[in-house]
């Protein structure tokens, strides 16, 4: 696959916001915990940024439709210092709070144009779709695994203070990248963009089956794993070791998959076999905890491979950034819902009962995606 410039320095940016986001995954949690933020409220807290990013996200997709996606990856890489400044200098939940929300605007600042850039500029659309996902993975893996390593050693301020310098590098990169000329953005254009009633059954339906694999998400993400493992008596420079191997597995096996079997098969034995490992989670033992965590993100990788080819069958080219975002909500509202509980359920019934839950859901997702997706235009 022939890749240009403004694609290449399109990659450069993905990987540092998936680099930072590695770290955060890591070290938020642990750092929330240091500063006396209770479990319940940090389950609250984390709920606010699912929201937070649909509801951005969506306004910005329909408006990059119009003017362009350059101008808000300048937006992301300004979120990115924002952001990092807010959790420098954060000491209570509501700190943490208003570091949710640059975090969520940072988040939909970039997702809400990534996907639509790469389709605008490349004529093999699901291979560089399957690619961005790739290198998203191994940044963040690599992210994760170096977090645990950078905390026990900067400590969590200067660690922040490192990823502040880092965020500059967006940047010059986003300077580099080409855009296309759009339309003239009205406020009845973007309310008619947001009017999906003219779309089909199945786009309406793969709304309701992505809602699904957002509440599994909202059920093992975020704060959860890190806490987790924790609990489970694993020191912080192994707990992002364990993630990051997870991770970097999910990047390698998105590539090593994108040309195996139809999309809808490999979310289906993807998507069943994560399930199990979910569940699994529940009564492993302590000793099994690693193979089950880089098992997880093998099989990962194959429903990340099978995921994007949704984006690219579902989302319409003369509206990528609409589509992509209507497409989303149903993925955020249920992150947020199940997030906002997910501290309650813990302090109630414990974790195996948040791992059963998100392994019911995770299969229920995949055998809805496996029956919806075909062939036929679903525009």
């Amino acid at each position: 696959m022939k890749i240009n410039t403004g694609i290449k320095n399109a990659f450069v940016v993905q990987a540092l916001n998936a680099f930072i986001i590695g770290v955060i995954f890591v070290l938020l949690p642990l750092l929330m915990l240091d500063k006396g933020v209770s479990i319940e409220s940090m389950g609250l807290v984390f709920a606010v940024l699912p929201l937070v990013t649909q509801s951005s996200r969506l306004l910005f997709g329909i408006t990059s439709d119009y003017i362009g996606r350059k101008k808000f990856y300048w937006l992301n890489g300004l979120m990115n210092v924002s952001f990092l400044g807010v959790y420098y200098f954060a000491t209570t939940p509501l700190g943490f709070l208003l570091g949710k929300v640059n975090e969520g605007i940072r988040n939909a600042s970039l997702w809400s144009v990534n996907r639509a850039y790469f389709m605008d500029h490349s004529k093999e659309r699901e291979k560089v779709l399957i690619k961005m996902r790739g290198i998203n993975a191994i940044f963040r893996a690599l992210g994760i695994l170096l977090a645990g390593f950078l905390v026990t050693m900067l400590f969590y301020e200067r660690t922040l203070f490192l990823l502040l310098g880092l965020s500059l590098l967006i940047f010059p990169n986003v300077k580099m990248l080409k855009d296309r000329a759009k339309h003239k953005l009205s406020p009845r254009a973007i309310l008619k963009a947001l009017d999906f009633r003219h779309k089909s059954r199945k786009f309406k339906n793969f709304i309701a089956i992505l809602f699904l694999i957002g509440l599994s998400w909202g059920f093992t993400e975020g704060y959860i794993l890190p806490l987790f493992l924790k609990e489970a008596g694993i020191a912080v420079e192994n707990i992002g070791l364990l993630l990051g191997i997870r991770a970097f597995l999910n990047g390698v096996f998105v590539y090593i998959f994108h040309s195996i079997w139809s999309g809808k098969k490999k979310i289906l034995v993807g998507g069943l076999l994560t399930s199990a490992i979910i569940a699994m989670l529940s009564f492993s033992s302590y000793s099994l905890l690693p193979l089950l965590i880089a098992l997880w993100g093998v099989v990962s990788g194959m429903v990340g491979a099978g995921y994007e080819t949704i984006f690219v069958t579902v989302a319409n080219h003369n509206s990528l950034g609409r589509d992509i975002g209507l497409l989303m909500i149903g993925t955020h509202v249920g992150i947020s819902i199940t997030q906002a509980i997910s501290g309650f359920v813990i302090t109630s019934f414990g974790f195996p009962a948040l791992f059963l839950s998100s392994a019911m859901l995770y299969a229920l997702f995949s055998l809805a995606a496996f029956f919806n997706m075909n062939t036929d235009n679903i525009i």
